[in-house]
């Protein structure tokens, strides 16, 4: 009778540790990169403009910018802190929004802590507005079939934003 518990449970627990660590190695195998830049120049430096992952109309003193992608994803997470009257470009790119388009009513979940709870899941642009933020949108051209939708929450009175990029 022993002897059966004890084969029984060794049955039950192989495939869960074997589920639990091919999840795991899955999760390390990706090629997620979470970047901090102090100002838009070093970005530009980095490339990330080039390479698509930071729009080339954020206020030439952006700062404070933490940018988090997985290059065979088109999902990216940007916040970012700008000087107020600097503001003319940004402004000047984005569609203000009254309701969300499908692509980004749900953002999920980002995994960092410097991604803040009103972008996170079931979007309510009324949520947004009272965290005293606008909510815009940008498109641009992705791949040759699709089109890349970011989402930005701007606070202009205190010079900070926030923007999800995903595909159309």
């Amino acid at each position: 009778m022993l002897r059966s518990m004890v084969s029984l449970k060794s049955f039950l627990v192989s495939p869960i540790l074997c589920v639990g660590l091919s999840l795991i190695l899955a999760a390390g195998c990706g090629d997620r990169r979470e970047l901090f830049y102090p100002s838009l120049t070093n970005a530009i430096s980095a490339g990330e403009i080039n390479r698509g992952w930071i729009p080339d109309f954020l206020p030439e003193s952006s700062r404070a910018i933490h940018i988090i992608y997985d290059p065979a994803s088109p999902r990216t997470y940007c916040a970012f802190e700008f000087s107020t009257d600097d503001s003319h470009r940004l402004r000047k790119s984005l569609t203000n929004l009254d309701t969300l388009p499908p692509s980004v009513k749900y953002v999920p979940h980002s995994g960092v802590s410097w991604w803040p709870a009103m972008l996170k899941g079931n979007l309510d642009v009324g949520k947004i507005r009272e965290a005293g933020y606008k909510v815009y949108l940008d498109e641009e051209p992705g791949t040759s079939v699709e089109t890349d939708v970011l989402l930005f929450a701007i606070d202009w009175t205190n010079g900070r934003g926030f923007f999800y990029r995903t595909n159309k």
